[in-house]
């Protein structure tokens, strides 16, 4: 539900000040993505400016923070892989370079692995082997859609995995 936008500027200026610091009241929220919802409520470009330099010069606004915490979320409580995050990041309207800053700063106080080990646990519900190729290969499938790397898929595999070789991939 949007509000009415008012015709003073200045007013515009308070309006729009406000449904920003609501807006990131909820979340942390990368710069393009506040410009894009003000925009959407359909406030003035210069006035989305004005308010966001505002914002990224008190701190409250700062990509570089917001997309650690996103990443931090991603990987810890979705159990993404580094992959995925990225993606993730990029969607949500940080640059390739913060996303790829902000996944290296959280996998570096995370082991990936044992994020891979947990999504595995409760995908295998205490199964102690994958019975068959098939099943082999659904895990790995969605152990990658998740955007784990394929070495650490395999190497997370390997001790529920009796074969002496992984199945052919498709």
């Amino acid at each position: 539900m949007s509000t009415p936008i008012p015709a003073d500027h200045d007013e515009v200026r308070k309006a729009a000040q406000a449904a920003a610091l609501r807006l990131l009241a909820g979340r942390e929220m990368s710069t393009a993505r506040l410009r894009d919802r003000l925009s959407s409520r359909g406030f003035p470009d210069d006035v989305i400016d004005g308010v966001v330099a505002r914002l990224a010069g008190a701190g409250i606004l700062d990509d570089r923070r917001a997309a650690g915490a996103a990443a931090r979320t991603l990987v810890m409580v979705r159990q993404r892989g580094r992959h995925r995050v990225g993606r993730e990041l990029e969607r949500l309207g940080f640059t390739p370079d913060q996303a790829h800053d902000a996944v290296q700063s959280v996998l570096a106080d995370t082991d990936e692995r044992a994020v891979i080990d947990r999504v595995l646990a409760a995908k295998l519900r205490d199964r102690r082997s994958v019975p068959d190729p098939a099943a082999y290969r659904r895990l790995y499938a969605a152990l990658l859609r998740r955007g784990f790397p394929a070495d650490l898929i395999r190497a997370a595999l390997r001790p529920y995995w009796g074969y002496r070789h992984e199945p052919e991939e498709e």
